[in-house]
């Protein structure tokens, strides 16, 4: 059972993660300089980076796991491409299907920007409090279904 004090606290743990959450959102998107990556390309490239199966995704697959449109993720993906970032296939199986895979100077590229976003996550989590967002994760994740319930509870009306 949730009680208005718990849920007020849920509403404190949410504020202090959406600020922290905000504030490198707001770190990392910052236009680049001296020829960086967009936030849009690291985070295209970071996403062929860390794939777990270690095979080229294809650009659908990168629009869904970037949650950005096919349009979009084809026009930036061919940006890359002409850039060097990146090598597109067309898959001999099923023609609809093109194949995205970060080539060694997208790599070399990515390094720098991926160490730019974990500066700005140490700094968020330095001006937000380490101790205080741990916190606020385990309280978040501990109490999830529980707040759920209790916030939609609240917006049904009474039959």
């Amino acid at each position: 059972m949730v009680t208005r004090q718990s849920l007020s606290e849920s509403y404190r743990t949410m504020a202090h993660l959406r600020r922290f959450f905000e504030s490198v959102r707001r770190t990392i998107t910052i236009r680049p300089k001296d020829g960086g990556l967009t936030p849009a390309q690291q985070f295209a490239l970071l996403t062929l980076a860390g794939n777990p199966f270690g095979e080229p995704l294809t650009i659908g697959d990168l629009a869904r796991q970037t949650f950005a449109t096919m349009n979009t993720t084809s026009a930036l993906v061919r940006r890359m491409e002409r850039a060097g970032l990146v090598r597109t296939r067309r898959s001999s199986k099923d023609r609809r299907l093109v194949y995205v895979k970060l080539t060694p100077l997208g790599e070399r590229r990515l390094r720098p920007s991926t160490a730019a976003v974990v500066e700005a996550l140490r700094a968020a989590a330095d001006e937000q409090g380490r101790a205080q967002l741990r916190a606020a994760f385990e309280t978040w994740f501990d109490n999830w279904g529980a707040v759920i319930r209790a916030l939609s509870s609240g917006s049904r009306k009474p039959r």
